[in-house]
């Protein structure tokens, strides 16, 4: 449990890097691979990219935490 924990936690942080700092254009699947357009692609939304993305690492983070805390106590959490 605690190592699905932890994988999981990986995925979501760096999923939310992506969305915060990988996200442009000569990488696969930036704005202009996905929604096309001109110079700008879909930049007017980019903010809310962002947003999500640093709500994902602070999940990531939060998950790799718990996990350590339910490795080391042997326990599951309350809740």
């Amino acid at each position: 449990m605690v190592m699905a924990q932890k994988a999981v936690a990986v995925v979501v942080g760096v999923v939310g890097l992506y969305l915060d700092i990988w996200h442009s254009s000569p990488l696969p699947y930036n704005h202009f691979v996905v929604f096309g357009g001109g110079r700008d692609g879909f930049g007017s939304q980019h903010w809310l990219h962002s947003i999500i993305g640093l709500v994902l690492i602070a999940l990531a983070i939060w998950l790799w935490m718990r996990a350590s805390r339910m490795g080391k106590a042997g326990t599951k959490p309350a809740a």
